[in-house]
């Protein structure tokens, strides 16, 4: 989707906030001084700090906007967080992983007490699927991506699958930075094998404990690619100053 006038003036104030350039409590410049800034229509920037004043990051009073602190704004704002750097933060990439993780064990338990039969079915089609040897890196991961969706389907806690949505949107869809670290390698038969008897069973705890090595396995396949990136990154910067 193409991106509009006002998106582009949104993400460089949001970007400008998430660096430091505008800290709490301050106040943006007036509609007038951004327009002129951006080059823009006063109604273009409007529509800016409403997106600002969505994402939690800014509180539009009758006086001007004001920066709120990143602490309040809403999960929206993990992916221009993400995007600030070429590489993303390993730490904050870690965070995310560590709160997805949660997110997976809670939804593996519940979908094991109320899933139907076609929906372990159709979870046990997906991991026959990461069996397959021939699967490309971008399939492999998007398999994997709708397993996870599946067990918060089957979980049918709904606040669960919106949370984990919402992150899932910001870390690995559209042209998030960190779906680039995102590694998909061959998964063992053996472990495959587990995670299918634990679904066919009903067994929740060898469920759990086979998709903790799952995705254990993955963060750590992932924030090594991150750190090495970082410092490779780093690198280079010291050396072109």
């Amino acid at each position: 989707m193409t991106e509009t006038r006002h998106d582009a003036i949104a993400d460089d104030l949001t970007a400008q906030i998430l660096r430091g350039r505008y800290r709490p409590g301050d106040r943006l410049p007036s509609e007038r001084d951004l327009a002129s800034q951006h080059g823009a229509n006063r109604g273009a920037i409007r529509e800016a700090i409403k997106k600002l004043e969505q994402m939690g990051l800014a509180d539009v009073q009758p006086g001007g906007a004001r920066v709120l602190p990143v602490e309040e704004a809403s999960l929206d704002v993990i992916g221009p967080l993400l995007a600030l750097d070429d590489v993303p933060d390993p730490y904050l990439v870690e965070q995310v992983l560590s709160v997805m993780s949660a997110l997976i064990q809670v939804a593996v338990r519940e979908a094991m007490m109320r899933a139907t039969d076609a929906q372990i079915d159709h979870a046990r089609v997906l991991i026959a699927r990461l069996r397959e040897g021939d699967l490309t890196h971008s399939a492999r991961v998007q398999v994997r991506l709708e397993l996870g969706r599946q067990f918060m389907k089957m979980s049918g806690n709904l606040v669960l699958t919106l949370i984990a949505r919402a992150l899932r949107v910001q870390v690995f869809d559209g042209a998030s930075r960190a779906a680039t670290f995102i590694h998909a390698g061959d998964d063992p038969a053996e472990f495959l094998d587990r995670m299918d008897a634990a679904l066919s069973s009903r067994d929740s705890d060898a469920l759990l404990a086979t998709m903790q090595i799952f995705v254990d396995r993955s963060h750590q396949q992932v924030l090594s690619a991150l750190h090495a990136a970082h410092a490779a990154s780093n690198g280079h910067r010291n050396i072109a100053s």
